[in-house]
């Protein structure tokens, strides 16, 4: 493929004129964080807009049209690749949030669907509680988030330490020689 001059094609993926991950002159990191940003609202506003397709494909019995049995077949397929729990997940956010119109009174914009996900097991709770939830989302990072659930729910801070059934497996690198613990 040729150059179209405002875009670089590699695969199927075109990239922005001017990104290369060693050529970095000249660059602006606000103007770079502030697409950032952007992008990845888009990306949090289209992962609600999924969740309403996978929703209609998984009501309406559409998988057939493609000659799937069930859903999770569907999902799985090589063109989707969908974790059963992504998937739900994804459609969960959008019944909880969107169909349910707590959207409306809630201000979720901004707030990844994953981090939505984790805090919709608050939803029977009082529209208040779920304000600071929506709140606490926003302004936490999805590791103090987690932290914040378990805590409330009563469950133990997972650390490296408390890993239930925890296995330790010594590995070498096959190509420096170098050893490490993997556990699982």
């Amino acid at each position: 493929m040729h150059n179209t001059g405002t875009n670089r094609e590699k695969g199927l993926v075109k990239v922005p004129e001017g990104i290369n991950a060693g050529n970095q002159e000249g660059s602006n990191l606000v103007s770079i964080h502030d697409r950032i940003l952007e992008l990845k609202n888009e990306i949090e506003t289209k992962f609600i807009k999924l969740g309403a397709y996978l929703k209609l494909v998984n009501d309406k019995k559409l998988y057939k049209e493609k000659g799937y049995d069930t859903f999770n077949e569907y999902i799985a397929m090589p063109e989707l690749s969908f974790q059963r729990s992504t998937a739900y997940a994804i459609i969960g956010v959008y019944e909880d949030f969107i169909e349910s119109k707590l959207s409306e009174t809630l201000d979720i914009r901004g707030i990844s669907y994953y981090k939505l996900d984790r805090i919709r097991q608050f939803k029977s709770e009082s529209i208040e509680v779920m304000q600071e939830w929506v709140g606490k989302a926003k302004a936490l990072s999805l590791s103090d988030l987690n932290a914040e659930i378990r805590e409330v729910k009563g469950e133990p801070e997972i650390t490296r330490d408390n890993i239930p059934e925890k296995k330790v497996y010594p590995v070498v690198c096959p190509k420096c020689g170098k050893k490490f613990e993997f556990i699982i």
